[in-house]
C-alpha cells in the first residue's frame, strides 16, 4: 500500500518517525499516553493505519494536553471532522508540549491550514536539529514524493536504507518511486527487500500486488492480494485492491463484488464512501453511463449525509469527467464547487487540492467544447489559488490547465513544458502526445504513447481516456 498523496498526512508521518528515533523527549504528564503514542508510532511504521489511529486517540484521551498526539490525529486521521477538532486541540495545548515538538505541532497546524511557507520553515527547522538521522532522511524522501521529486527522493531513502539497512519502509517508498519512473525491474528489487524485511506483514504483499498492477501484471496483483487477505483477512487496503485491478483488467461486476466486500469491512464512514467512488467509476468503464449517473449520485447524497465535503465534491467532479454533454459536464463541475463553499469540517489544505482539481476539470472540458471565455475564468481563478498554494497537488492541476490553453493556442513548446508537470493525468499525457508530435519531436510522442498505454491507475482519467486511446492504437496498427 502506498501512502495517501495529501502533504498534510506526508508531513505526518515524517513527525511520526522523527519523535521516535531523534530521541526527541515526549511531553506528557501520562505514561500511559505515552506508552499509546509510541504503539501508534510502532504500528503506523508498518502501516497498520487504523490500529496507530486508535492508539493516538487513547493517548490524547489518556492525556489531553498531548500536543503530539492531537498534532497527529489531525493529519492522519481520514475523518475531517476528527482532523479539524484535533488540530485546534494541538495549538491548544502547544504550549504544554517541548520545543521540538513545538515544531511539529507548527509543521502539521500550518500544513493543514495552507500556510505553506510556515509549515516549511518549520519542517526546515526540524530537519537541521539532527540531518544525520534515519527517519529524517525517510522524512525528506517522503517530501520529495510528494512534490514528484521520485528520483530525488530515491537518494534519500537510500539514504535512510544505508543508515539503518533493516528499516523497513525507504525499500517500500522507493520502489514506488522506481515505478512511478517506470523502472519496474528496480522497483520489484526494492519491494521484494521490503518484503524480506517483514516476513509477517500483510502490506508487503499489498504493495507487490500494487506495483504488479501498476507494471501490467494483472495475473500477479490478484495472487499478491489473495496472499495479503490470507495473512490478515482484516488487510482492507488488499481486499479494494482486488477491485483496482478488477477494473482495470475490464471485470467490472467482479470488481464491484470486491469493493462491496471491501465496503462491508469498512471501519469507518470515510473507507465506504471512498469503496463507493471506485465502485460507481466501472459503470463508467462499462460505457453505462445512466448506471453511473445513478451510483455517483448515491455516493454524493452518501457523503454529503456524513458530512464529508471534499469526498461529496469529488463524487460530482468525477461524475463530470465522462459526460458526452458539456453542458451538463461543466454543471457538475459548479455543483462540485459550491459544495467546498458549504460549511463541511474540512482542512483549507483539502478544500484547496479538490478545488484546484475541479477547476483544471473544467477548465479541459471548456477547452474539448470551444468554451474559451469559460476555459479563461477557470484558468484565471486556479492562477489565484496556485499563487498562494504552492502545494503539489495544486500546482500540478494549474500546470495541466494551463498546457491545455496553451496547447489550443497553438503554443506547442509551450505547452509542452507546462504539460510535463502534469504527466501523471492521462489527459495531460494524451496532450502531451498531440504536442510532440505538432513539434516533430516522434521519438518523444512515441515514449508518452507507450507511458498512457500502459497506465495502470485506477482513476475516472484513465477510465475514459487509456481504452479509447488503445483502441485507436490497435486501430491504427490494423490500417497499417
Amino acid at each position: 500500500m502506498t501512502k495517501p498523496r495529501l502533504l498534510a498526512v506526508i508531513l505526518l508521518l515524517s513527525s511520526v518517525s522523527l519523535a521516535n528515533a531523534a530521541g526527541m523527549e515526549i511531553t506528557t504528564k501520562s505514561p500511559q499516553a505515552r506508552t499509546a503514542f509510541k504503539e501508534g508510532i510502532s504500528k503506523m511504521e508498518t502501516l497498520h493505519w487504523e490500529p496507530a489511529l486508535e492508539s493516538w486517540r487513547a493517548a490524547g484521551k489518556a492525556d489531553p494536553d498531548f500536543a503530539l498526539a492531537h498534532a497527529f490525529l489531525a493529519m492522519l486521521s481520514r475523518d475531517p471532522v476528527e482532523q479539524v477538532a484535533e488540530r485546534d486541540k494541538a495549538l491548544a495545548s502547544r504550549s504544554s508540549a517541548g520545543p521540538q515538538e513545538q515544531l511539529i505541532v507548527d509543521w502539521v497546524v500550518n500544513a493543514s491550514q495552507a500556510h505553506w511557507v510556515s509549515a516549511i520553515q518549520a519542517m526546515n527547522e526540524v530537519l537541521r536539529q539532527d540531518p544525520h538521522d534515519k527517519h529524517l532522511a525517510w522524512l525528506a524522501g517522503l517530501w520529495l514524493t510528494n512534490q514528484r521529486q521520485s528520483e530525488h527522493a530515491i537518494k534519500m531513502f537510500n539514504r535512510a536504507a544505508k543508515i539503518d539497512p533493516k528499516f523497513a519502509d525507504p525499500w517500500n517508498q522507493a520502489a514506488y518511486c522506481y515505478a512511478r519512473l517506470r523502472n519496474f525491474d528496480k522497483a520489484f528489487t526494492y519491494m521484494k527487500r521490503y518484503a524480506e524485511l517483514l516476513p509477517h506483514e500483510a502490506n508487503p504483499l499489498d504493495s507487490l500486488a500494487e506495483i504488479s498492477r501498476m507494471a501490467g501484471r494483472f495475473d500477479d496483483s490478484i495472487k499478491y492480494y489473495h496472499a495479503s487477505l490470507k495473512l490478515d483477512p482484516s488487510f482492507i487496503e488488499s481486499q479494494a485492491g482486488l477491485g483496482d485491478t478488477y477494473a482495470l483488467m475490464g471485470e467490472e461486476a467482479r470488481a464491484r463484488a470486491e469493493y462491496a466486500a471491501a465496503a462491508e469491512k469498512a471501519t469507518t464512514r470515510v473507507q465506504s464512501v471512498n469503496f463507493a467512488l471506485q465502485s460507481a467509476a466501472t459503470y463508467a468503464r462499462e460505457q453505462d453511463f445512466a448506471n453511473a449517473d445513478a451510483a455517483f449520485e448515491k455516493v454524493a447524497q452518501l457523503a454529503h449525509s456524513k458530512d464529508l465535503g471534499t469526498l461529496e465534491a469529488e463524487a460530482w467532479r468525477v461524475m463530470s469527467v465522462y459526460q458526452k454533454d458539456n453542458a451538463r459536464a461543466m454543471e457538475l463541475t459548479a455543483k462540485a464547487e459550491a459544495v467546498l463553499q458549504e460549511k463541511h469540517s474540512m482542512s483549507a489544505t483539502a478544500r484547496d487540492q479538490e478545488l484546484a482539481i475541479i477547476l483544471r476539470t473544467r477548465a479541459g472540458r471548456a477547452i474539448h467544447d470551444g468554451s474559451m471565455s469559460a476555459a479563461q475564468t477557470a484558468l484565471k481563478q486556479l492562477k489565484k489559488l496556485a499563487a498562494s498554494n504552492p502545494s503539489g497537488r495544486v500546482q500540478f492541476a494549474l500546470h495541466g490547465a494551463e498546457g491545455a490553453m496553451l496547447l489550443a493556442q497553438g503554443k506547442y513548446e509551450q505547452a509542452i513544458a507546462s504539460l510535463t508537470d502534469d504527466d501523471q493525468n492521462p489527459f495531460s499525457m494524451q496532450r502531451l502526445i498531440v504536442a510532440y508530435t505538432k513539434t516533430g519531436a516522434r521519438d518523444s510522442a512515441a515514449r508518452m504513447s507507450q507511458t498512457l498505454a500502459h497506465f495502470y491507475e485506477p482513476t475516472i482519467e484513465q477510465a475514459v481516456v487509456v481504452p479509447e486511446f488503445n483502441k485507436g492504437l490497435v486501430a491504427m496498427k490494423d490500417k497499417n
